[in-house]
């Protein structure tokens, strides 16, 4: 039987989810990517096939130029700046 490896919780459930995958500045959000959930504390499991896949389709992508369907703009902001900002 399967447990949650943080809250011990061992009713998982399939379910598809948004993947962010980062390499040091370059990101990569995947849809749709299948994965084990917890029902109790939303933890997620992938299994290494699923990520070694995103992996490779990172480096597709961020070395060798393939294509995307859609792109997303990103705001990056410093803690510090916004915390001062607002005091």
């Amino acid at each position: 039987m399967k447990v949650c490896h943080f809250c011990g919780n061992k009713n998982l459930k399939n379910t598809q989810v948004q993947y962010t995958y980062k390499h040091y500045d370059n990101f990569l959000v995947v849809n749709d990517v299948p994965c084990e959930q917890c029902e109790y504390c939303g933890e997620h499991f992938f299994k290494g096939s699923v990520l070694k896949q995103i992996e490779n389709e990172f480096i597709s992508i961020h070395s060798h130029g393939k294509k995307v369907k859609k792109e997303l703009i990103i705001p990056v902001e410093q803690y510090s700046e916004i915390q001062s900002s607002h005091n």
